[in-house]
């Protein structure tokens, strides 16, 4: 009887004892603060297209030490097909800084940023780059335009 008892009272601890577990949050917002990841220059990530005049952009930010962080540039064509372009993989170091020069053809370049670190979730953010020619923006600048009026006058300088 006495083993009988000792059993039931080590199956009810079994039973009522509390379980904890330990579950990493899903969302991505969660899984940056975690690695302690953000661009901070050269494009903003939370636009889903940009345009610009630039043939390339430095992409800057901060991440967590040991952080990889891979930058890849793609060139979108008529059709929509990706060709990628450039791959860059950096390693953050202390500073928690990390930065790249990064190409842009003309036309729309998709711009995909990862971060990784072992034993942390990996954060991959998108963006599209538009880069327009560069007669366009001089075009821009050198064109006169009178509000109300239907005539464009053209200034050369």
């Amino acid at each position: 009887m006495k083993k009988f008892s000792i059993a039931f009272i080590v199956v009810m601890l079994f039973c009522f004892a509390p379980v904890f577990v330990y579950a990493r949050p899903l969302d991505a917002e969660a899984a940056k603060q975690e690695l302690g990841f953000s661009v901070t220059s050269g494009i903003d990530m939370s636009k889903q297209t940009q345009s610009t005049f630039d043939d390339s952009k430095t992409i800057a930010g901060v991440a967590n030490q040991g952080t990889a962080i891979e930058i890849s540039v793609s060139s979108k064509d008529a059709n929509g097909d990706l060709t990628e372009n450039a791959n860059f993989v950096l390693e953050v170091g202390v500073s928690g800084i990390f930065s790249q020069t990064v190409e842009l053809s003309l036309g729309e370049n998709v711009v995909e940023i990862t971060a990784s670190k072992e034993g942390y979730e990996t954060v991959s953010e998108e963006t599209i780059i538009k880069r327009r020619n560069i007669t366009i923006k001089n075009e821009l600048e050198n064109t006169v335009s009178i509000p109300g009026g239907t005539r464009n006058l053209s200034l050369t300088i």
